[in-house]
């Protein structure tokens, strides 16, 4: 089955199994936090926003995208209804039992992949558009700029970069100073891979917590 031809499950499982997945993102965020950054999945305005740049390809060969840190697939399922048959989506999660959910869910997508792996594993092959969810607050400085030189390693020319992050950890946490020192380290480092390429910036409210979606392009 193609991306643009699931077939809509009956209400009642799917019920079930949105409660299913909670559990497994909760379970997931208390066995390892700073890999979920946020105990709430991605609300629906925030994952629109985040595949807003993914635009219907007229191409018969098709663009290829890359979402890291898929979760339970929030983002994911805003990302397939986007995407046209002859393109294709690599879908990266570290947690093997978020894979497992992830591999369940979309297994009717022969034009979806799910690699489970760390970003730093990945073969660097060029994308058309890159989707993350890291939340690279939670990491430190050294891990996220070794992200992002992969990141721009992967992007081809005139595709984009899509990542957010949640508007309170700066002004929370300067009453913790080392992690504030930690946080201000990686603003600066995002800051100047936003100076090296295109860069813009939307808010999303209907997010907990809120958040800004950054758009970098080359």
């Amino acid at each position: 089955m193609h991306i643009n031809q699931a077939v809509e499950a009956p209400y009642f499982p799917r019920v079930v199994e949105a409660v299913r997945e909670k559990l497994v993102f909760l379970i997931g965020f208390f066995r390892n936090p700073t890999a979920m950054g946020s105990i709430f999945p991605s609300s629906e305005a925030l994952t629109n926003k985040l595949v807003k740049p993914i635009k219907l390809s007229n191409t018969p060969t098709g663009r290829r995208y890359l979402e890291v840190g898929a979760g339970t697939g929030a983002v994911t399922e805003s990302m397939v209804k986007k995407l046209s048959r002859s393109d294709r989506l690599d879908v990266v999660e570290i947690d093997p039992t978020l894979c497992s959910l992830l591999r369940k869910k979309f297994r009717n997508y022969s034009n979806v992949r799910i690699i489970e792996a760390s970003v730093m594993d990945l073969k660097e092959i060029p994308y058309d558009g890159i989707v993350s969810s890291l939340p690279f607050n939670q990491f430190d400085a050294k891990f996220v700029q070794q992200v992002f030189d992969k990141y721009r390693k992967m992007m081809k020319e005139s595709s984009f970069l899509t990542y957010y992050e949640y508007k309170y950890p700066r002004f929370l946490d300067k009453i913790f100073l080392e992690r504030n020192r930690r946080l201000e380290e990686i603003y600066q480092l995002k800051k100047a891979v936003g100076d090296l390429l295109k860069e813009e910036k939307e808010s999303v409210w209907f997010n907990f917590p809120p958040a800004n979606v950054r758009y970098l392009t080359k």
